[in-house]
């Protein structure tokens, strides 16, 4: 039987740890390029003016860096709001490096892609000691004043604050159509399903002001959330899975979205799809009262017949007996479709491989639907994979000061070098390592001891 040798690595994050990096060089393009004579080169005037494409014309092809004519300047032209540092912050061809026309629409995407300019062109001019480079930038208009007009429910800053637009910025008209559209969203999402939201100025070239003209409509709230054809869930249960629903005391909550209004749609599916029911349709239905202000939402369900398993087989299974494997299944044949009971027993299939050396064990669970409804078969397919043995235990303990000796942590398992890998050890090991609060456990931040598998040759590399 062939046996994969691994190491077992402990990785320990004690108190006041940093996270751990781990970073990879990955090699660049190497140092000789062909230098491209394409691109925008325009032949300017003059006896003694000459371009880097007749250099190179006269010349041949040259590689960059070694044979490539020098940069002897860096020229911008055509600025007037936007400082030179800022915009040399975009540019990587410098003085006294060899010229790289490549390097250059690199320079200019950059450029473009900042949103200060509507337009960027290049020139170069070839002379005794190489070649100058001039940037003519074409700046977009700045912001001088945004407007938020016919706003009472929200604020000029909680506005700003959505749109991202600030002034003296550059104005870019897409930007200003793309702020309308989010507050537009944002009211609705906060129950003005009616809210409409125009540009008065800004969207023209030439202007300077942004002015957005918004009519908020009116304040809506649930005001009761129903639902029709539902047998195998009570209505209670069926709003625990929803968002649209009536606030506490009417007024805390239970503001009217639409958008969530489809996605509780989705969320009601996916529920009694999780119980085999699936051929479940529903709908949903709103109506507006008098006022305006209050909505009825009705939901309305179509279960259609749950799924039963009729055989569970299995697939790739060597080391281990259909009877065997079955023992350990909940769901069994003639049982009802549960999508909760389906995800264990894929887990304590894994498990009962990983406790016996096989950690790296995958196992998927796939349901075949059969052209009699109502009916499943349920079928695991298992790679086995290689069993593993542990061959070193290496202990690394994180931190500021860290003091902690690695017999410590060694003293919480059984674990032996030799043995096989017994996922179960593992995670009582974490467990242990977890409660003895000697190190760092934040789960918000991902850090907390946890043991890590390398392979032997992985770690004798590092």
């Amino acid at each position: 039987m062939p046996v994969a040798r691994f190491d077992a690595t402990i990785v320990v994050l004690a108190a006041g740890a940093a996270a751990l990096l781990v970073l990879g060089y990955l090699p660049g393009p190497s140092s000789a390029q062909m230098v491209n004579p394409g691109g925008y080169m325009p032949q300017l005037k003059g006896p003694q003016q000459r371009t880097a494409r007749d250099y190179i014309n006269e010349h041949g092809p040259v590689f960059a860096p070694r044979n490539a004519p020098l940069v002897t300047d860096v020229r911008i032209t055509g600025k007037r709001t936007h400082s030179e540092t800022k915009i040399r912050s975009f540019i990587t061809t410098r003085p006294d490096r060899p010229y790289d026309p490549e390097a250059i629409q690199s320079d200019v995407r950059r450029l473009m892609s900042s949103g200060m300019f509507h337009d960027v062109r290049t020139y170069d001019q070839y002379n005794a000691q190489g070649v100058s480079v001039t940037f003519e930038v074409f700046e977009r208009p700045t912001i001088r004043r945004i407007l938020y007009l016919g706003n009472k429910k929200m604020k000029d800053r909680v506005l700003a604050k959505e749109t991202g637009l600030t002034e003296n910025e550059s104005l870019n008209l897409y930007t200003v159509e793309e702020a309308r559209k989010k507050i537009e969203q944002f009211y609705q999402s906060r129950g003005f399903p009616r809210a409409t939201v125009d540009i008065a100025e800004g969207n023209r070239p030439g202007d300077r002001n942004v002015v957005f003209v918004i009519n908020e409509g009116n304040l809506q709230r649930v005001w009761k959330t129903t639902f029709e054809g539902n047998t195998f869930a009570t209505s209670q249960r069926l709003k625990t899975k929803i968002e649209t629903k009536r606030g506490y005391f009417l007024f805390i909550k239970g503001r009217f979205d639409r958008n969530k209004l489809d996605a509780d749609v989705e969320k009601l599916t996916d529920y009694y799809r999780s119980f085999g029911f699936f051929r479940t349709r529903i709908d949903r239905e709103y109506q507006v009262g008098p006022s305006g202000k209050w909505v009825s939402v009705r939901f309305v369900i179509n279960e259609g017949p749950r799924y039963d398993v009729r055989n569970v087989s299995f697939i790739g299974s060597t080391k281990f007996s259909t009877n065997v494997l079955e023992d350990f299944l909940k769901l069994k044949e003639g049982d009802p479709f549960v999508r909760a009971t389906l995800n264990r027993d894929q887990a304590t299939i894994k498990d009962i491989y990983g406790s016996h050396g096989y950690i790296f064990a995958d196992v998927q669970a796939e349901p075949r639907f059969l052209e009699e409804p109502g009916q499943l078969d349920l079928v695991y397919k298992v790679d086995e994979g290689e069993i593993v043995h542990v061959r070193n235990i290496n202990v690394r303990i994180g931190g500021d000061y860290p003091h902690t000796k690695t017999t410590v942590v060694k003293t919480r398992t059984d674990i032996q070098p030799g043995d096989p890998f017994d996922i179960r050890k593992i995670r009582a090991w974490e467990r242990r390592l977890k409660a003895s609060q000697l190190f760092l456990t934040d789960p918000s931040r991902g850090l907390h001891p946890r043991v890590v598998v390398k392979p032997v040759e992985e770690s004798a590399n590092r």
